[in-house]
């Protein structure tokens, strides 16, 4: 900034007063005082970039939020695995935790709080080890979804989902049993 000047004002368009520096008297006011600094007018807001800055950075975010969206999609149509699907991906599922689905087939054993089984889908079998709690509804023949992860040939689960039909056949009282009955 030149301050003689007054920020890169022509000498011309400011008053002589406002000078500074050998142009003007001294440097020094009839009166005696020194002379008031002028940097100049009203200075321009500096822009947050140009306009090239903006439409890069809008289509970085952009991007961003469509592989975001695209990833969550995809997750959410893989919503588990069933146990064939798991076994043939082993090697990349590696520890990672996921789901996986099948039929509980015969020979569930408890120890202490960790429940034993095996799960099986198209006749692919997988040894699960939980230490959820198992719900209500859990038994042999049950389709499951498990959340957990590969350890070695067994699946670790943590939580264990009862598959079930959408729909509801309640059953007939005793009443509507004899009316059935009678007709």
């Amino acid at each position: 900034m030149d301050l003689t000047t007054g920020a890169g004002a022509a000498p011309t368009d400011l008053p002589r007063s406002a000078l500074v520096g050998p142009a003007s008297n001294g440097g020094a006011h009839s009166n005696g005082a020194p002379p008031p600094v002028v940097l100049g007018g009203p200075r321009r807001r500096r822009s947050l970039g140009s306009r090239r800055q903006k439409i890069v950075a809008a289509i970085v975010i952009l991007g961003a939020l469509g592989f975001l969206v695209a990833r969550g999609l995809a997750n959410a149509m893989n919503y588990y695995l069933t146990a064939n699907q798991a076994v043939a991906q082993r090697a990349q599922l590696g520890t990672s935790d996921f789901r996986i689905q099948g039929t509980v087939q015969p020979g569930v054993h408890e120890v202490g709080t960790t429940l034993h089984f095996v799960i099986a889908s198209k006749n692919v079998p997988v040894d699960v080890v939980s230490t959820g709690s198992p719900p209500q509804l859990f038994r042999v023949g049950m389709p499951v979804v498990l959340d957990g992860h590969w350890q070695g040939d067994v699946f670790s689960s943590f939580q264990i989902m009862v598959q079930h039909g959408s729909s509801y056949v309640e059953k007939p009282s005793g009443k509507a049993k004899s009316e059935a009955q009678r007709t």
